[in-house]
């Protein structure tokens, strides 16, 4: 049973895993061409920053591709389909190998930074922020400008949460996707094939109607039956109308 609702099951997730990567593409853009996108993360980690692109446009055109190799395994020949299946299985999992990798070396990188003393001016800077704000009220009585930079400090901070447990829960759905999505391919692998028939096979020329069961026989007769009554009705009317002049 699980073998056989595994194919519908994978398309489902492919098509949420084909949201991750255009948005990881869109990201990886935003990274590499928009200056004001993480500008103090670009500066405090630079060659992380770097990297982070690379790997998001490196995934995110993975997780592109891996559901157009999905869909022509479940559109192929039973050996073919084994095989892209199983390719496709092993695409994900070494996706799923690849992104820990990256991960647990971005961690590392930012732990070492945190232990740093750069880290300590960091902090520092931010502990000026509550005298900086005041600051900006007070000139916001000559120019609006002022106001409206203490508008977007506090907006930030009050974002940064938010931003924070969405790209939580989001992570979380993508390592349970990921995995699930080799593990359904394994199982569509095993199951039989029901390949519907292609478009290009059916014919466009109309197939002659069938008289071999008796009911389609009746249907016939009985519509033959009709059209001759309707004629010799129609004929008899107009001879009336002849002879009546």
């Amino acid at each position: 049973m699980c073998c056989r609702a595994a194919p519908a099951l994978l398309a489902h997730v492919n098509l949420l895993l084909t949201v991750y990567g255009g948005a990881a593409l869109a990201t990886a853009a935003r990274l590499k061409w928009d200056p004001s996108t993480y500008v103090v993360v670009r500066e405090l980690f630079p060659r992380e920053y770097r990297a982070a692109a690379a790997t998001l446009a490196a995934g995110g055109a993975t997780l592109l591709l891996l559901p157009h190799l999905a869909a022509a395994a479940l559109n192929a020949e039973a050996r073919a389909r084994r095989l892209m299946l199983y390719a496709y299985a092993a695409a994900m999992a070494l996706l799923v190998a690849g992104e820990l990798v990256f991960g647990a070396w971005l961690a590392a990188q930012v732990a070492a930074w945190l232990r740093s003393p750069a880290a300590q001016q960091m902090a520092e800077a931010l502990a000026l922020g509550d005298h900086v704000r005041p600051l900006l009220r007070y000139l916001a009585r000559w120019h609006p400008l002022p106001d409206r930079i203490d508008e977007l400090l506090q907006e930030a901070q009050e974002d940064a949460p938010r931003n924070a447990y969405v790209a939580l829960a989001l992570g979380a759905l993508l390592a349970l996707l990921q995995p699930l999505a080799a593990l359904l391919a394994l199982l569509a692998a095993r199951a039989p094939a029901t390949r519907a028939r292609s478009a290009s096979l059916v014919p466009l020329h109309p197939r002659p109607p069938s008289y071999d069961s008796g009911w389609a026989r009746r249907v016939a007769a009985c519509c033959v039956t009709y059209v001759i009554k309707i004629y010799y009705k129609e004929k008899n009317v107009k001879k009336a109308q002849i002879d009546s002049c």
